[in-house]
């Protein structure tokens, strides 16, 4: 691969970040059925549907935990209906992606997805084709990302004073905050150094190992809130109402923006009338007020963005990614 340049990264960053960063739950649909079709063909009742959320990652992960969290909202939608939820273990989104795109078309397999992650191991892969084997259903919640550091490091400015001397802990390379990890040592000329996991970056950070760390606001919510950690910046658009007081990175200076989105994707082939309301099932959940709640006590934003909108924000990240890696590709990661 070639080696890029910073400006290379820099106009890639500036133009990409805010376009995806991370695809989330999956999707299912099991139309609630209507009052002729409540029956079998006996005149018996119709049993509950099964719909499956497939997660790619090991079980008690991170997605796991996530989709296990929202499937009691979305079978609340779909009162006929139980979701339950697989993880496919060890394997990361390529496994479960394409298990999925091979399954039947009848809403009873759904997949749970985060972006950028999924986006990135496909073009990794050289396989970005799987993704137009998807039925990219709706985006449901966004988790922005937020740069932290020890209280010992000081604020934003300090970190920028140190250049060089500074190391900023990531996650995995291709997730949202590598990404922006990428950006800011370009921009703020920092070292990074990438963890195994979020956990871990966020751990180093706490025990002042790193002098800053970028992670998303779910990871790092807990330990600002009672102070083991500082807020230096949110990579927003605007400010984010759970950290109302915390600036963004264009605020500072530094105009990237960094999110992972979650979602639902379907095998391509399910009949509309199992689409539709399937999504009018996710907008419905993601309305829910207890979903909201939840969102603010987590740290991660309902949005719904539904068949209408969400494949098109997927099709401009991918193809930002992809220019991305090739002219200044990202390490391989995994997660």
């Amino acid at each position: 691969m070639r080696p890029a340049t910073a400006s290379g990264r820099r106009a890639w960053l500036a133009g990409a970040f805010g376009l995806v960063p991370g695809l989330a739950l999956a999707q299912a649909d099991r139309p609630e059925p209507s009052s002729s079709a409540t029956t079998s063909a006996k005149g018996g009742a119709r049993p509950p549907r099964s719909l499956t959320l497939l997660v790619g990652g090991a079980p008690g992960g991170i997605a796991d935990v996530w989709a296990r969290g929202f499937a009691p909202y979305l079978e609340r939608q779909l009162p006929r209906a139980t979701v339950g939820v697989q993880a496919i273990a060890d394997t990361g989104p390529l496994t479960a992606a394409r298990m999925l795109a091979a399954s039947p078309a009848d809403a009873q397999l759904i997949g749970a997805v985060s972006a950028p992650v999924l986006l990135a191991r496909a073009i990794e892969a050289g396989d970005a084709a799987l993704l137009e084997r998807l039925d990219w259903l709706a985006g449901i919640a966004e988790e922005p990302v937020i740069l932290v550091a020890p209280p010992a490091t000081g604020d934003f400015a300090a970190l920028r004073a140190l250049g060089a001397n500074a190391t900023l802990g990531v996650p995995p390379s291709g997730t949202a905050p590598g990404l922006l990890g990428d950006a800011l040592r370009d921009q703020l000329s920092i070292g990074t150094l990438t963890f195994p996991s979020a956990a871990a970056a966020r751990q180093a950070a706490i025990a002042g190992h790193v002098t800053a760390a970028a992670l998303t606001l779910p990871e790092a919510l807990a330990p600002v809130r009672d102070g083991r950690l500082v807020a230096l910046a949110l990579a927003t658009r605007d400010r984010c109402p759970l950290l109302p007081d915390v600036p963004t990175l264009t605020e500072r200076g530094v105009a990237l923006v960094a999110q992972l989105q979650r979602g639902f994707v379907l095998p391509l082939g399910v009949p509309q009338r199992q689409r539709e309301r399937l999504a009018a099932a996710l907008q419905a959940a993601v309305a829910d007020p207890e979903f909201i709640a939840r969102g603010q006590a987590a740290g991660f934003m309902p949005r719904f963005s539904g068949p209408d909108t969400w494949p098109a924000e997927v099709q401009a990240s991918t193809a930002s990614l992809s220019r991305r890696w090739t002219q200044a590709p990202w390490a391989i990661g995994r997660g």
